[in-house]
């Protein structure tokens, strides 16, 4: 039987964790295959994703800053590509190569399994970038009434909105400027997530105590470190926290999923990430 492999292609790569991640589950599936992070310059893109069509491959992830620009390399996309302008999956499927995004379906799963429902309640993301964009779509798949992105730079917030609109119909889409989160809210939000980098750096968004209640949840897309400021502050008005651990974790399955036809094992990959970041 042959050696099967999937890769990451990003610059950088270095800190992924998916290549520990999907390297235990073949290991545990018994599955004779491996994976690993791929250092990919811009220029090298277009060579690098025809050597996706060989064989041997089960397909790849891909990450920043290639997320985009890969679009037009792929021979088809599914409907979740189309709308978010981004790809994070490319599955090899006899030579064709089929494109998937399974940030934002990870992170529905995630917050389906974890009994955070935002139906029936509107929800604030803040940031506008690749993350925010997954991050509206599964807050509308899960059944947000209405979903308000707040960006420094408001023009991406309005353009990040205005994109999504036509895909998004039933749910009320908004945008505002950061320094709103800042300010007394009317009433509490049940979800607000930080959609932005700020978490990676020890910074976080300033979110007035007043936008969260006991039935609030907030949460931080970054993982690592396992505790940001934005958690904490949400936990000190009252809100139960989350990182975006379980967002890694199942978007990574669902990826796994789409290459080998089988479910990797949860355990094994809470396991990885207990021993790299000690969570």
């Amino acid at each position: 039987m042959t050696h099967r492999w999937a890769c990451l292609l990003g610059e950088p790569v270095a800190h992924s964790l998916s290549p520990a991640l999907h390297n235990a589950a073949f290991a545990a599936l018994d599955i004779d295959a491996h994976y690993e992070a791929r250092l990919v310059a811009y220029d090298e893109l277009p060579d690098v994703v025809q050597q996706l069509r060989a064989g041997d491959c089960l397909g790849a992830n891909v990450t920043a800053p290639h997320k985009q620009a890969v679009v037009a390399l792929v021979d088809q996309v599914g409907d979740e590509v189309r709308a978010l302008g981004v790809l994070n999956t490319i599955v090899n499927v006899d030579g064709r190569l089929l494109a998937g995004n399974t940030d934002a379906e990870g992170l529905a799963r995630w917050m389906r399994l974890s009994q955070i429902d935002p139906a029936g309640h509107p929800a604030v993301v803040i940031g506008a970038g690749g993350a925010a964009r997954s991050t509206v779509w599964a807050l509308a798949d899960l059944g947000a009434t209405a979903v308000v992105v707040l960006n420094r730079t408001v023009e991406r917030a309005q353009a990040l909105i205005t994109s999504l609109r036509p895909h998004l119909t039933s749910v009320d889409l908004m945008w505002g400027g950061l320094a709103e989160a800042a300010e007394p809210a009317a009433r509490p939000w049940r979800v607000v997530v930080n959609a932005t980098s700020m978490g990676h750096h020890g910074a976080a968004p300033a979110v007035h105590p007043s936008w969260y209640s006991r039935d609030s949840v907030a949460i931080e897309l970054a993982y690592n470190p396992p505790v940001t400021g934005f958690m904490v502050a949400a936990r000190e008005a009252g809100a139960r926290a989350e990182n975006g651990l379980g967002m890694l974790l199942h978007q990574a399955a669902l990826a796994f999923e789409h290459w080998t036809g089988q479910a990797p094992p949860m355990d094994v990959y809470e396991a990885v990430v207990r021993q790299r970041i000690g969570t």
